[in-house]
């Protein structure tokens, strides 16, 4: 007799969201291990391999696992995103005022007013990091304009190296998203690997127990069963 045995390829599971929330699935999961732990023979009759049974706990315990990773990891964000956070509020100050002061400053010389066009058409973290550099430069080859009307020439160099900070913020605060990500495809993954593995148990155990209601209540889920209940309730 053919067998059910446990998918070893990693790249045949699923890596989408779940289907439902993991907690209430884990918790599917114990309830179903307990429940099949009398029924062994009949499922193993049925054509599921006892390896395959047996794995079920070690399955659990890794989406556990792989949940309470990813739950730390999306609230607890790096050092690099509350840097980011803080610092990016105070560079979009400093980038207004610089436009502010130079758009006085610039306001009869046509080429100099024309190029600071382009930052009002600009957005984005990208164009806030080169802006604060670019204006840096632009202001120290016109100093003595910005003198003239008080301007502190040291928001220049504050503007500068406030760039630098922030591109390097930035990089690293994309690196700790990309990993909360690669967490968030093995919590997934860890998901959708007990899910087959439930999925089997609970349709050997609804096709050997369908004429017994009182252990075939046992195969299905509870989460799903009261799901499909109230989107098949009309409104009153």
């Amino acid at each position: 007799m053919s067998t059910i045995n446990p998918t070893t390829n990693s790249e045949e599971i699923k890596s989408t969201r779940p289907n439902q929330p993991v907690a209430s699935f884990l918790q599917e999961a114990e309830n179903l291990w307990i429940w099949c732990e009398d029924d062994i023979p009949e499922l193993i009759k049925a054509g599921i391999d006892e390896a395959f049974l047996n794995e079920l706990p070690q399955r659990i315990e890794a989406c556990r696992k792989a949940q309470t990773i990813w739950e730390t990891k999306l609230q607890t964000p790096g050092e690099a995103q509350v840097q980011w956070k803080l610092q990016v509020y105070e560079a979009q100050k400093l980038l207004t005022e610089l436009l502010h002061s130079m758009r006085f400053a610039f306001r009869s010389n046509a080429d100099l007013s024309d190029s600071l066009k382009y930052f009002a058409k600009e957005s984005g973290y990208a164009s806030l990091i080169q802006g604060l550099y670019t204006l840096s430069v632009l202001g120290r080859s016109n100093s003595q304009l910005l003198t003239a009307i008080g301007f502190d020439l040291d928001l220049l160099d504050t503007a500068s190296a406030k760039s630098e900070e922030l591109a390097a913020l930035w990089a690293q605060s994309k690196n700790e998203k990309e990993y909360l990500t690669e967490t968030t495809v093995l919590r997934n993954k860890a998901f959708w690997y007990l899910h087959q593995q439930v999925a089997e148990i609970r349709s050997a155990g609804q096709y050997i127990f369908r004429h017994r209601k009182d252990r075939y209540i046992g195969y299905i889920s509870q989460f799903w069963k009261h799901k499909n209940k109230r989107r098949s309730t009309p409104d009153k």
